[in-house]
């Protein structure tokens, strides 16, 4: 009996020695302090130790039993990096007076699953779970973030036992709060992402809205690109899962990556056009393209769920700087060149690279978590996409431009189409047209004539002089005639040595008579043609609109009928061709 009794009291004393180990491991790390009157968060990362538990098989129960393997964190401050293991933290903590009531928060949306146990004096007295997989009605706190509001008894030992699972970055920014400074510093953050969401969206707006108008392709472009990045962010940062959709599980999950995909794609096709690389870079040209394409079909591979969301993050992180190494010596070979539009875009990609570099350096694991490490791809983001905006500028103004010259070439066409080639007056189209337009305003007592005017002794001086003084004097003819007619009035040319003028709110016969016969005493005076005097008259036949006619056709053919009937009698006369004229039509 004495060798079982003497094992019996071996076993008490071993185990004694364990507890007494454990116990004094337990005490060894001093608890955090939260002084009720804490004017600020405080920080709990510098009282954290952790363990790993590579096959996560570990229960609070075995964690704490093997407390005295937990150490203290190293590496940069809250940040783990990428890590496939589960992480423990231990956290002692002690309420100093008050009322006890802190917020525990992890300023790290994208944390997939958190399982906290609170324990006091060693014993757990309360169990949470937090994290981006479990769906909004079965966390502590909806909340942006993964946080919990806590009752620890004041002046008593307590302890924070967490459990960390995430296929992200395992970044991990703890704080302890009062209630009212973490809702206080919530509300700031959330107003911060609010406007600049904001901003996101006003910005896709009017790309949509330019898109819409312009018909041009870059718009949509821009528009994609930045909506994959809003998406991005609202996700990363626990707007969308805590304002947008409540259920952070299943197809979800992966918004984050999915969003860098579509931005991937947007921005190819974007940095292409405003680069023109498809012309002047065909090398730089198809990297984009390929670029386009892979970030196309990772995303629906994705949202098909042939991709989870390690393989969809992966793929995102390994094809982010792709559009830079590509655009950004393209960009700055042209920018020397002197266009202002690769200039913006490359100061919108080196804005991005030193955002994107930070960002890896944060999900990496080299970087400490902090405010400016964390918001440093979004500001960065945000940059570029202000400076792009003057890509987009640039490109509204150079369609204007592209349309004002196609206007002034279809203006100058249809001014050919229009007018005579030697006198620059308008040709029997341009008077056509004229004739369209004033003719249906006849009515009411208003009044048009139109005068068919025929040049007297052309022929001779054009056989005696030539033709190129017979053209100068067609010249001359056609100014005398503008010159002799209002502002208003029309002046024309058949062909030959015919004209027509058409002048507006001509009351009646007399008053139309009255510039018939100032036309003809404005011809008795001679031409200078080739330094000598060359004279030539007019014969002028008219009708009345409407009492003559209120068709083109019908006004030109009785003025016709009557500068003809004008000729037989004499020439150098101005007659009108009412509606009983005898119509005879000369071509």
């Amino acid at each position: 009996m004495r060798p079982h009794r003497s094992l019996r009291s071996c076993l008490h004393l071993w185990l004694a020695a364990l507890l007494w180990g454990w116990a004094a491991a337990v005490q060894a790390a001093p608890p955090l302090q939260l002084p009720d009157d804490a004017p600020v968060a405080i920080d709990a990362w510098p009282a954290v130790s952790l363990l790993s538990d590579p096959d996560g098989r570990l229960d609070a129960a075995g964690a704490l039993r093997r407390l005295a393997d937990f150490s203290p964190p190293d590496g940069p401050h809250a940040n783990l990096g990428p890590r496939r293991d589960v992480v423990w933290l231990y956290l002692p903590v002690q309420a100093v007076g008050g009322d006890g009531r802190w917020v525990l928060d992890i300023d790290y949306p994208p944390l997939h699953r958190i399982e906290l146990t609170v324990l006091r004096d060693g014993q757990p007295v309360a169990r949470h779970l937090m994290g981006s997989l479990v769906e909004a009605g079965r966390r502590p706190m909806r909340s942006r973030d993964h946080a919990v509001e806590l009752q620890l008894a004041p002046n008593v030992s307590h302890a924070l036992l967490l459990r960390v699972s995430t296929q992200t970055a395992m970044l991990l920014p703890m704080r302890l709060s009062k209630p009212a400074i973490y809702h206080a510093r919530e509300s700031r953050a959330g107003l911060l992402q609010g406007v600049l969401a904001g901003v996101a969206l006003a910005l896709i707006a009017y790309s949509l809205a330019h898109w819409l108008s312009l018909r041009d392709t870059m718009f949509l472009e821009y528009a994609l690109m930045l909506g994959g990045l809003t998406v991005f962010f609202i996700s990363y940062f626990g707007i969308g899962q805590q304002h947008l959709w409540g259920d952070g599980g299943g197809a979800l999950a992966k918004v984050a990556p999915q969003g860098v995909l579509v931005a991937l794609a947007g921005g190819g096709l974007f940095v292409a056009g405003s680069l023109r690389t498809r012309d002047v870079a065909p090398w730089t040209h198809r990297g984009l393209m390929g670029v386009t394409a892979l970030a196309t079909a990772g995303f629906l591979a994705s949202l098909a769920g042939a991709l989870d969301y390690r393989a969809t993050q992966t793929l995102a992180t390994a094809m982010g700087p792709l559009p830079m190494l590509l655009a950004i010596p393209r960009a700055w070979r042209q920018a020397r060149a002197g266009d202002r539009l690769a200039l913006y875009v490359l100061l919108g990609r080196l804005s991005y690279m030193t955002g994107a570099l930070s960002a890896a350096g944060l999900l990496r694991g080299f970087l400490p978590v902090n405010f400016w490490t964390q918001h440093a791809f979004q500001f960065s983001c945000l940059l570029e996409m202000l400076l792009w905006t003057q890509v987009l500028s640039l490109r509204v103004a150079g369609i204007r431009l592209q349309g004002e010259r196609a206007e002034l070439e279809r203006a100058a066409l249809l001014s050919l189409a229009h007018t005579d080639a030697l006198t620059g007056l308008p040709n029997r189209r341009g008077l056509q047209a004229a004739l369209a337009a004033a003719l249906p305003e006849c009515q009411g007592g208003r009044t048009l004539a139109l005068f068919l005017l025929d040049l007297d002794g052309f022929k001779p001086v054009n056989d005696r002089l030539g033709h190129d003084a017979g053209d100068a004097l067609l010249v001359q003819v056609g100014q005398r005639m503008r010159q002799q007619v209002r502002h208003g009035d029309l002046v024309a040319r058949l062909g030959g040595d015919e004209f027509v003028i058409m002048a507006h709110a001509v009351p009646g016969e007399a008053e139309a008579l009255v510039l018939g016969r100032k036309l003809l005493a404005a011809f008795e005076q001679p031409f200078i043609v080739g330094g000598a005097p060359c004279r030539v008259g007019l014969t002028i036949g008219f009708a009345l609109a409407p009492h003559d006619g209120n068709h083109a056709d019908d006004l030109l053919k009785r003025a016709d009928a009557a500068m003809y009937a004008g000729k037989q009698a004499g020439r150098h006369t101005v007659r009108r061709g009412g509606a009983s004229a005898r119509l005879t039509f000369s071509s």
